[in-house]
């Protein structure tokens, strides 16, 4: 698959985790130089502001590189649900090698 459409189906994909949750809404960001993309929450847990990042993905050459997720429903199903070839994924979250 040509990187333009990954870039097409990753950010389409990772506009479905931000909006508004429990307590907490979801933002998508994007840094398009980098091909950096991020969902970070912002949330009130117990009265108290917390701000984290669940999802970082990017392209790299022309792979997407997920660098982390901490969601319930996996980047990585979604992207392979939309066609995207596994090869064409690299997991660094879970220990896969990819220079930075």
């Amino acid at each position: 698959m040509d990187t333009r459409t990954l870039k097409q189906i990753l950010v389409e994909e990772m506009q479905k985790y931000a909006g508004e949750g429990l307590n907490a809404y979801s933002y998508l960001t994007e840094n398009e130089s980098e091909s950096l993309y991020t969902i970070v929450d912002i949330a009130n847990v117990r009265g108290k502001r917390v701000i984290g990042t669940v999802l970082v993905a990017r392209l790299h050459d022309d792979k997407i590189v997920i660098d982390l997720d901490h969601n319930n429903k996996p980047l990585e199903d979604a992207l392979t649900a939309r066609g995207v070839p596994k090869d064409q994924l690299v997991l660094a979250y879970r220990d896969m090698t990819l220079p930075a």
